[in-house]
């Protein structure tokens, strides 16, 4: 079997286990639920007791980073559902048969990765354009708002669809690094939630400086917010995320060449 059809096969099989998977649906659903609720929620408070917010608030006020602020747990939704694809694999024991089938286990990330990529890329744009959309007409008429054509904003709101896809993808590489549900869910909320909140704590050294703005959730905040002083700019937070997704896939891949399934 030539290299091109043998990648083929194994995409199909891969789809065909991705489709069969029972978690698949429900997470996309609370995830889509949970994220558009809450931008809908948030952005319907504001616009009702807009005129009990203070002037300094006022002045800071920011309609797109007050729209898209459900990214930092929404996020979460997205690295679980990426580890999911690959440890039920493992808690089911059917990984043992995929390997036997397929001897190339770094295809079969590779597999594993691009159709979850492209499956988190269309539910994470959905659920962006339609939270800022809602969003937006929630605040409209009562505070202010911005368009999608304003400078930037389409910009923001694509970063925020590509650090939900990265995410996901560091999901995938997180399950098969950790190889159990637990273990990876534990890795995704550690890594995506609560080092970013014990760091921030941390004085502003030069330490700080150089190593808390680029983890991953850092960067990812640097491509969704319109605002993110001490940390890098919305282009480089592009680059280094993918730099985050490379790596880890790097060290997925050689991990599962070496070690039994």
């Amino acid at each position: 079997m030539t290299p091109t059809r043998r990648a083929q096969a194994v995409l199909t099989t891969e789809w065909i286990k991705l489709r069969s998977l029972r978690s698949l649906p429900i997470t996309l659903l609370v995830a889509a639920v949970f994220c558009i609720g809450l931008a809908a929620l948030v952005c319907s408070n504001y616009a009702t007791h807009w005129n009990d917010v203070s002037a300094s608030s006022r002045a800071t006020f920011d309609p797109l980073t007050i729209n898209f602020g459900f990214l930092r747990i929404g996020v979460l939704f997205f690295g679980v559902l990426g580890a999911l694809v690959v440890t039920s694999e493992y808690g089911n024991g059917l990984i043992r048969t995929t390997f036997a089938a397929t001897p190339q286990r770094v295809l079969v990330l590779a597999a594993k990765s691009a159709l979850l990529g492209a499956l988190a890329l269309v539910a994470s744009a959905v659920v962006c354009f339609v939270a800022f959309f809602a969003g937006q007409g929630l605040l409209s008429g009562h505070v202010p708002t911005v368009r999608i054509g304003d400078p930037g904003v389409l910009g923001h709101v694509l970063g925020a669809v590509a650090y939900l896809t990265g995410t996901g993808l560091c999901g995938v590489f997180l399950g098969a690094l950790a190889r159990g549900t637990a273990v990876a869910m534990t890795s995704v909320f550690a890594v995506f939630l609560m080092l970013p909140v014990m760091v921030d704590q941390l004085p502003h050294t030069a330490l700080w400086r150089h190593t808390v703005p680029y983890l991953p959730s850092n960067l990812g905040e640097s491509m969704w917010h319109s605002h993110t002083a001490d940390l890098v700019s919305a282009g480089s937070a592009w680059s280094l995320l993918a730099l985050w997704v490379v790596g880890l896939g790097t060290l997925a891949a050689l991990v599962l060449r070496r070690r039994d399934a």
